[in-house]
């Protein structure tokens, strides 16, 4: 069988269509989980303004030291706070980001208990029991369910009664950093909500305000947009609010949350906007109430999304540069990547988490790929023309070539100066009736040996053969330094290089050869000249014309000049005037030197 021969313009989509369906494929697959968050920290997280109704007291070192160990307080350090906060300058909500968990002991249950029902709108947290179990699907098969809700821990009962809970769970992402939160979870027929959030809606009812409530996505989860770093929100310390030293004017109307704020207490989280650092949990809550309260929440853009995204721009980005050149693909590359970066912090502005690393990479990579194709295909190219060279040029004129980072190797044609050598075996037709094919070719390729070696040695150009007859140039393709003298002496060589091979085939054939030479010099057109399926490097104009009518009228063994040529060269060699000489073709005849070469010419010097 055959093999398939595509038509360009369906290679160029399946190309497309290929490099499309791998990029969508590993979005919706998502590999790059920590690199992802790193660039959409990178691109959407920034400081903003905190929220000056967000109040912090935090359990700090400065507390621990004053009212001992946590682990050894009793309910009543916080009905104790409280009580602390003035009544005509209440906080709109508080909200305890510690866990109340069970009975202690009876008088601090019952005095935080009382506190909490006569200040109003309190908080406390709950927190979700998960476990994993093996359930059955509506179709009869069994999974194993890693997130089945076994139980909620509740405050105690007498302080359950008159608080609101939420539930603390911290969703941490694969590089275990928090961006987002579980909004609701069901567990015997009550419905509970997030910390954050049920403050968040306490704060509002308290404003008589309507809560909005998050997009999640279709586990139930969405994502926050923190606000500031560690530090930033104001925080005051526990013990000063107990003893008295603060004033408790600053909480008025506002959401004061209470949390561990010492490290020692190991409550803190890794958090985008603080990339390296810690922030301690109550200060993840003080941020999450902030994004509710300004409606900076986000869900994250489906796995399917995903992947339909990165198959087109990927797609699309193969098929718009496989047929265009290398720059422009660049542009291309660097604007697609532009577009989409744009495209992903628009969509985060509307609430949608894009992970777009994918498509950035997909299209990265497309363009290294279209460099390195396009540095390696003009390596091949200038390879290919080299190599074309060698078969005409002299091995050093080549490697000057493949050095030259100036010099643009190319076919194209070029007018310039340059020198034309012509040289043919004088009565080759009746030679040849003399010999056998056979002996014919032996001598003609001992012969051709001989001038190509002249032609290179001298940074000649080898133009082409014509039967027994050769054409040769200098100074083109590459500039020759007194490239004519380089062509006379060429021509001295060769007649010197015959003479010496007739020694050989008088011995072995019983016969000799003499050429003659032309050589003139001028402007004339060089380059690759033919048509789209057979082109030949070579030079045409009159000064090829001229050197080929005197290589005609040359005897054996005689080197013919033109004026033109011989006025360049006759501080170097001497010639002969032969007086002005007609020429076929030309209605004028021109002087003519002839250049005697004697039989001792050594053309190996």
């Amino acid at each position: 069988m055959g093999k398939i021969k595509w038509k360009p313009g369906v290679k160029r989509v399946l190309l497309a269509v290929t490099a499309g369906l791998f990029a969508g494929g590993l979005a919706f697959a998502a590999p790059f989980g920590k690199a992802e968050y790193w660039l959409g920290d990178s691109l959407f997280i920034q400081d903003k303004a905190v929220d000056n109704r967000i109040k912090i007291i935090g359990i700090d070192s400065a507390s621990l030291q004053e009212m001992g160990p946590f682990a050894g307080w009793s309910r009543q350090q916080a009905a104790d706070l409280l009580n602390a906060l003035d009544k005509d300058y209440a906080p709109a909500v508080i909200a305890f980001d510690i866990n109340y968990f069970g009975e202690r002991d009876q008088e601090g249950d019952r005095a935080l208990a009382e506190a909490a029902a006569g200040f109003g709108q309190v908080v406390m947290a709950s927190y979700l029991q998960y476990t994993t179990r093996l359930e059955e699907q509506t179709d009869g098969s069994m999974w194993m369910n890693p997130m089945y809700l076994e139980q909620v821990e509740q405050p105690y009962e007498a302080l359950a009664a008159v608080s609101r809970q939420g539930f603390t769970n911290a969703v941490q992402d694969e590089d275990n950093y928090v961006r987002r939160a579980i909004l609701s979870e069901e567990w015997n027929g009550r419905v509970s909500y997030n910390f954050a959030y049920e403050t968040y809606c306490s704060y509002m009812e308290a404003v008589a305000g309507e809560p909005v409530v998050p997009e999640t996505d279709g586990q139930g989860v969405y994502g926050f947009d923190y606000t500031a770093e560690p530090g930033m929100y104001e925080v005051y310390s526990y013990g000063d609010v107990v003893a008295g030293r603060c004033d408790v004017r600053v909480f008025r109307d506002s959401i004061v949350l209470v949390g561990a704020y010492a490290s020692a207490m190991m409550d803190q989280y890794m958090v985008p906007i603080a990339r390296g650092a810690v922030m301690n949990g109550v200060e993840v809550q003080a941020n999450h109430v902030n994004a509710l309260l300004e409606e900076r929440t986000f869900r994250e853009m489906s796995r399917w999304l995903c992947g339909a995204l990165a198959m087109v721009i990927v797609g699309g980005y193969v098929y718009l540069v496989s047929r265009s050149f290398l720059m422009p693909s660049m542009i291309a590359g660097a604007c697609a990547a532009a577009v989409v970066v744009f495209g992903a912090k628009l969509l985060y502005g509307y609430g949608v988490y894009w992970k777009c690393l994918t498509p950035v990479i997909g299209v990265f990579i497309v363009a290294l790929v279209r460099v390195v194709a396009g540095y390696l295909a003009e390596r091949l190219r200038k390879r290919k023309i080299l190599n074309v060279f060698r078969t005409y040029m002299a091995p050093q004129v080549v490697d000057e070539l493949s050095r030259n980072k100036n010099y643009q190797i190319e076919l194209g044609v070029r007018d310039r100066e340059i020198a034309v050598l012509f040289v043919d075996i004088r009565g080759f037709t009746a030679l040849s009736e003399r010999l056998s094919p056979k002996e014919m070719v032996e001598i003609l390729n001992r012969y051709l040996g001989q001038v190509t070696e002249a032609i290179f040695r001298n940074e000649g150009t080898l133009d082409k053969f014509i039967g027994d007859a050769v054409m040769a140039v200098y100074n083109a393709p590459l500039d020759v330094e007194d490239y004519w003298s380089k062509a006379v002496r060429t021509g001295i060589d060769i007649v010197a290089a015959v003479r010496r091979m007739n020694r050989e085939l008088i011995r072995d054939f019983q016969l000799e050869i003499a050429c003659g030479v032309g050589i003139h010099c001028g402007r004339a057109v060089v380059g690759n000249i033919g048509c789209t399926y057979r082109m030949d490097y070579t030079a045409i104009g009159d000064t090829v014309n001229v050197a080929e009518r005197l290589e005609s009228i040359a005897k054996g063994g005689q080197v013919l000049l033109s004026e033109e040529m011989y006025l360049h060269v006759k501080e170097n060699f001497h010639a002969e005037f032969m007086g002005k000489q007609s020429l076929k073709g030309r209605v004028d005849g021109i002087n003519v030197f002839s250049l005697e070469v004697a039989d001792g010419t050594d053309a190996d010097r």
